[in-house]
């Protein structure tokens, strides 16, 4: 069995045009979440519904404290903000268990308070599969 803790986690993104993966830091937590709909299928003389997957979908979000210094990563996910474009989001359990897939950012949300610090909360739409890589051997 697998143990998985925050510190073999982390969080990366390649946009597009981009040659490698940048690391998103100073992100405290996230989360993806994988669903499917599903389909009631209804039937003259039936006392059960039936039902039948159907399509799937997939989203992710992020926290933790805003820095969009151009080391932290996080511009990246500003500027994909802005342009539109998809951007490929990494999220790592440990360096060879992973989510991967592309994304839009749906929103970024910063909270700044007097007697804090200022934290940012990421939401991604998922666009085409999330593909789950799992170590070999």
């Amino acid at each position: 069995m697998a143990l998985y803790t925050g510190v073999t986690g982390k969080l990366s993104f390649k946009a597009s045009g981009a040659e490698s993966e940048t690391d998103i830091v100073h992100m405290s937590s996230w989360n993806v979440s994988l669903s499917k709909e599903i389909l009631e299928v209804l039937s003259f003389g039936s006392d059960y519904k039936e039902k039948a997957a159907s399509i799937k979908d997939w989203s992710a979000s992020a926290d933790g404290t805003c820095d969009f210094d151009t080391e932290s990563g996080q511009k990246i996910l500003y500027d994909a903000f802005e342009s539109g474009n998809t951007i490929k989001g990494t999220f790592y359990l440990n360096e060879n268990t992973f989510l991967q897939g592309d994304c839009l950012v749906e929103s970024l949300e910063i909270d700044h308070a007097a007697d804090g610090k200022a934290d940012i909360s990421i939401s991604l739409a998922g666009s085409k599969a999330a593909v789950l890589t799992l170590p070999t051997g």
